[in-house]
């Protein structure tokens, strides 16, 4: 998914710095980019075939991370941001010209100020921010159960490697 930005990025820091791999912007230095690919595509084969249970580390790595930084994160900045909007008084806001940012109060009252005004966004927000942090949570749970199951006691740590079968 990630092969575009990842390979040009290698490409670009590793290749054409430290090797004086021709720029990739020439015709040879796309043909040699255009190499790399099946080198990248073996090497990430190579490495799922030696992690064991690769699908239970990327089944935890995507509870604790990908949905919160999908779901939860983004709606709390969002959150954030709406309360603190609704709840600014007039005579606050920035000056650019002095850098100097003016506000009459702070604390609970502001935010309670915002929730306020905007509650029939706020409150629903606020519900799926929970649901996307019971979501981490429950995923987060199951993939160390499958984790435990599969590395505990009675578990394995065979890899793709060798003639037994796996799992």
């Amino acid at each position: 998914m990630y092969f575009n930005i990842g390979m040009k990025t290698v490409y670009l820091e590793v290749f054409q710095e430290v090797f004086n791999f021709p720029p990739i912007s020439t015709k040879k230095g796309k043909i040699l980019w255009y190499c790399l690919g099946p080198v990248y595509w073996a090497l990430a084969f190579l490495i799922a075939a030696a992690v064991p249970n690769i699908n239970g580390i990327v089944s935890l790595v995507g509870a604790l991370f990908m949905i919160n930084f999908t779901y939860s994160f983004p709606a709390c900045i969002y959150l954030g941001w709406l309360v603190q909007k609704a709840a600014a008084l007039p005579g606050e806001g920035f000056d650019p010209a002095t850098r100097v940012t003016t506000r009459h109060d702070n604390g609970m009252k502001r935010w309670m100020r915002g929730w306020k005004k905007t509650w029939y966004i706020s409150t629903p927000t606020f519900v799926y921010i929970l649901a996307g942090f019971a979501c981490c949570g429950m995923g987060t749970w199951a993939a160390i159960e499958g984790l435990i199951a599969q590395f505990g006691p009675g578990g394995t740590v065979a890899t793709s490697f060798g003639c037994p079968v796996p799992i």
